[in-house]
Formats: structure tokens, C-alpha cells, sequence
């Protein structure tokens, strides 16, 4: 809970408690729609419904779109199809499809039903897009011009309907077709003679997203050009509606969110974590965790099959976990790396071949320092009487040096081809997790590590 509604909510429910209504209207007036949304998630859903009733339509709006998903349900059943359907019909249009989106079918469609027809129209055509597309994003309201227009009459048009566009910083020109032909920031306009005409301020030069593209290239278009606003069209160029900072924002913490979970070892929520029950928890961490018990038996198996090599020198195994940690983390952060490049567009499956070459560089440059270290390590445990062999020592030594410099060149060559086949085959490359990789790279390390062990030792 945030400080605001910390210190909100005792007097709110002293309030409805005392059935003061017209100085809990007055309690709430002013604080920014997210406080007023924490409030409601916190108070028992009839004290909800109570402050949600109080709201003026605008700001009930607002707060409604800030709530989570199964309370928006809750408040509609509590509150009725009236009150619902004003609430909804005060959203911006992409948030009244999202909100209509997350609800049960019966539930949404009824909604629908029941809104005006243009907003009907509006709602209806952005839920026509994939989930994951730029046209579920876009809002309809934006303020476009002609660019046969004065200054002067688009400045006027914006006056008498910029209040019910998304935002006013940029201005779209479009044909008689509607087909965009280009953007202006209010500012050139501003500061424009008011008899000079549209089409003088014009360069033909824009960025634009396509209603089709996923909503990820909405956040990387919107970082690489530094835009709060960028238009969206069809494939015949008709301008469709823009998808605004917000709403990048928010795929940017949903999408970035989902790849931590991934990288985890198990299936992304489709919840905040508190709204996620103890099943659906199982189900989503358990699957994973299950697999990677199955794939280290794989290691049972690597030990078993030099089970008489080991027993001759059994110092050897002291040192596997050396071995095997050096893997797991030189693997997982090189996929970490480079999942991260691709989910920035920094980086293309068609540079495998620079990324190997770098890759394998910086393996045999940390594999080097990491075995000089752990020779050091075994001669010096050694020397302190901890893990004694009648073996050579600096044999041993020199044993698990050069196995950890083979198993973290081949560590950051798997971490970091993995993520670009992934991306080759339109698969998501955070799905290669971190347990993956370091499973992984288990098995492998130990293969090198005793394959090393069978030449220099046994």
C-alpha cells in the first residue's frame, strides 16, 4: 500500500461508516486516479462500490482503468450495468477494450451490447487485432489537419477538439483518403504565422507503426526516435489512431516482467503475484522444476559412466562443484546478455557469427583468469591439508584449470546461441532460462571435466 492510501483509507471508512458522503466525495477529490485505485483494491468490495459511486464519471473512468482486472469484475457485478457501462464508456478506448478484453466472455459481450454505438465501433475495432499487436494499443482519439489548412484554422480545430484527443503535443496530416502524410509537433504550429498554411510547415518525413506489428516494436520504435506519440496505419497508409507513452510504457514493464519470470525456470504469471493462487502457482513453477529434475539425471548418468576412473582418484570429485558452478554462471549470464540485446533490437540472429567470434574471445579471456584462479585454489587447499592426494597436486591442479577454461568457452558459446536460434525460429528467447542453462551446462562441464581428468590424471 502507498503512503496516500495509507493515510486515505481510515478516514474513508470512518466516513462511510458515518454515512458521510459529501465529505468522502470531498476526501477523494484531487488525488491522481492510481491512489484512488489503491484504495479500492484495499477496502471490502461493498465500501468499494460505495467510493466508486461517489466518483464524478471522468475520474470514475480513470480509476477504473487503474483497478486489476477481477476487481473491475467485482464492481461491475456490485454495481450494476448502468454505473458499469458509464464507468467503461469514460475510458479511452484503448483501455475500455483492454478492460472489456480481460472480463469473461458473457460479461464483455453484454458490456458491448450495451455501450453507445460509436463506442461500440471504436471497441470493436481494436479488439479485431491480435493480443500482442500495436492495433490493441492505439486509441482512435488524435487531432489531425488538411494540409491545405491556415495555421490559423488548425489551431482553432485543436482548440474545439483537442479535449477529447489522447494528447495535443503532435498533430497528423492527413489526405482526403485519410492517408498520412505527415506529423507536426505542436510547437512548429505555435510558432508558425498564423496565414502561412500547413503544408509549409511540412517535410513528408514521419515514423510509424503498422496496426499489425507486435506491441514490443512499439517500445523500441518509441525509445530509438524519443517519441510520446506515434501514429499507426493500415497497409494502404490510411492513418488508424497512435499509441501513446503510457501505453508503451506499460508493455515495457508487462513484457520485461514476463522475461524475468521466464529466465526463472517457469511459466510467466498472467497475474500480480498476490492474485495468483497456490494451483495455478504449482502448475506454472512446478513444470519446469520437474523437467530439470529429469534432465539432471542425465549428470547420474555422466558420473556413473566414470565411476572407475574416480574411484582411482577420488580427490577429483571434491572439485565438482567448482566445476559445475563455473559453467552455470558463465552460460546463464552470457544468455542473459544476449537475450537482453535482442529484446532492445540491438543485436539479429543474422550476427551469429560477430557474436560467436566476441563470445569466444571473452570465453577464453575469463575461461583463463577463472582456471589460473582455481589451479591456485586446489594447490592452496592442498597445502592447507584440505583435499589431499597421493596424486600430483599441481596435476590435479592443472586438471581442473584447464577443464574450467573448456567449460567456460563452451558455457558462453551455448548462452549465447541459444537465444539467437530461438529468435530465428519466432520462438521467445527468454525461454531459455537461467535453470536451463546451468542444467545445462551440468552435464556438459562434467563430461569436460572428467574427459580432462581421463588425459592429464587417470
Amino acid at each position: 500500500m502507498n503512503p496516500t492510501t495509507s493515510l486515505l483509507q481510515p478516514e474513508v471508512r470512518e466516513l462511510i461508516e458515518a454515512r458521510s458522503f459529501r465529505d468522502l466525495r470531498e476526501a477523494m477529490t484531487g488525488v491522481p486516479p492510481a491512489d484512488v485505485a489503491d484504495l479500492i483494491m484495499e477496502l471490502p468490495l461493498d465500501e468499494a462500490a460505495v467510493c466508486f459511486r461517489l466518483l464524478p464519471r471522468d475520474e470514475a473512468g480513470a480509476v477504473f482503468a487503474e483497478l486489476e482486472a477481477d476487481r473491475q469484475q467485482e464492481l461491475i457485478d456490485q454495481l450494476g450495468d448502468v454505473r458499469s457501462i458509464q464507468a467503461i464508456e469514460a475510458l479511452d478506448p484503448d483501455d475500455r477494450a483492454r478492460v472489456i478484453d480481460e472480463l469473461p466472455t458473457d460479461v464483455a459481450k453484454r458490456l458491448i451490447n450495451s455501450l453507445s454505438p460509436a463506442s461500440r465501433r471504436e471497441t470493436q475495432a481494436i479488439l479485431g487485432y491480435a493480443p500482442d499487436s500495436v492495433g490493441r494499443l492505439m486509441t482512435p482519439d488524435y487531432v489531425r489537419v488538411r494540409p491545405e489548412w491556415t495555421i490559423r484554422r488548425s489551431l482553432e480545430h485543436i482548440r474545439r477538439h483537442g479535449r477529447d484527443a489522447e494528447t495535443v503535443h503532435w498533430v497528423y496530416v492527413v489526405d482526403a483518403r485519410y492517408v498520412l502524410i505527415d506529423d507536426l509537433h505542436i510547437r512548429a504550429l505555435l510558432l508558425a504565422d498564423p496565414q502561412e498554411r500547413i503544408s509549409d510547415l511540412m517535410d513528408h518525413s514521419y515514423q510509424a507503426l503498422d496496426a499489425t506489428d507486435d506491441r514490443e516494436e512499439a517500445v523500441r520504435a518509441m525509445n530509438r526516435y524519443d517519441r510520446s506519440a506515434l501514429p499507426v496505419i493500415d497497409s494502404r497508409g490510411v492513418l488508424l489512431g497512435i499509441v501513446t507513452h503510457d501505453d508503451a510504457a506499460d508493455v515495457a514493464e508487462e513484457e520485461t516482467t514476463e522475461d524475468i519470470q521466464k529466465q526463472a525456470g517457469m511459466e510467466a504469471l498472467d497475474a500480480p503475484y498476490m492474485q495468483v493462487g497456490i494451483v495455478k502457482m504449482l502448475k506454472k513453477r512446478g513444470g519446469w522444476l520437474c523437467g530439470l529434475l529429469l534432465l539432471q539425471v542425465l549428470t547420474i548418468g555422466v558420473l556413473d559412466s566414470f565411476e572407475a576412473q574416480l574411484a582411482q582418484a577420488t580427490v577429483l570429485i571434491a572439485f565438482i562443484p567448482l566445476i559445475i558452478s563455473s559453467g552455470g554462471n558463465t552460460g546463464t549470464q552470457a544468455a542473459g546478455l544476449l537475450i537482453r540485446a535482442i529484446a532492445l533490437g540491438q543485436i539479429t540472429p543474422g550476427d551469429w557469427l560477430r557474436i560467436l567470434r566476441k563470445e569466444l574471445l571473452t570465453g577464453v579471456a575469463l575461461g583463463a583468469a577463472l582456471g589460473g584462479l582455481a589451479f591456485g585454489v586446489v594447490l592452496g587447499l592442498n597445502a592447507l591439508g584440505i583435499a589431499e592426494t597421493e596424486l600430483s597436486p599441481a596435476r590435479i591442479a592443472l586438471t581442473v584449470g584447464i577443464a574450467i577454461v573448456g567449460i567456460v568457452v563452451w558455457g558462453v558459446s551455448i548462452g549465447s546461441m541459444f537465444p539467437l536460434i530461438l529468435e530465428r525460429l519466432k520462438l521467445d528467447p527468454a525461454s531459455i532460462s537461467s535453470p536451463l542453462v546451468a542444467t545445462l551446462m551440468d552435464v556438459s562441464g562434467l563430461v569436460i571435466y572428467l574427459g580432462v581428468a581421463v588425459i592429464l590424471v587417470l
